[in-house]
């Protein structure tokens, strides 16, 4: 089993508004292009708009100190679900811990 933390970095017009996150084990390694979707208990990508989006994995990169994977995501719309634990009130300046993990990933514009 693998040790798993799915964040996310939500982007409008180029910058960052926020981040989310969600921890999970897995029974494989994760990889870039994998989706991930929950039944209907709840809807995982669920967004402020009510509508639901369907991102991929952007990246996978293993973080030594904490012994996990971390999935990378981008959207660009908020995340409503219950799912995620969210990091959405971020101050100017100022870089969450989520926000470290997409230090070497770009912003698309």
């Amino acid at each position: 089993m693998h040790k798993v933390l799915l964040a996310v970095r939500a982007i409008q017009k180029g910058d960052v508004f926020g981040y989310y996150s969600h921890q999970l084990t897995l029974p494989f390694a994760p990889f870039p292009g994998l989706r991930f979707e929950q039944g209907t208990s709840c809807t995982l990508w669920e967004t402020m708009t009510g509508s639901e989006l369907a991102p991929s994995v952007e990246q996978v990169i293993y973080d030594l100190d904490e012994e996990q994977f971390v999935c990378l995501f981008d959207v660009d719309i908020p995340l409503k679900a219950s799912f995620w634990t969210d990091d959405v009130g971020l101050k100017p300046g100022s870089v969450s811990a989520i926000g470290e993990y997409f230090r070497n990933m770009p912003i698309h514009r």
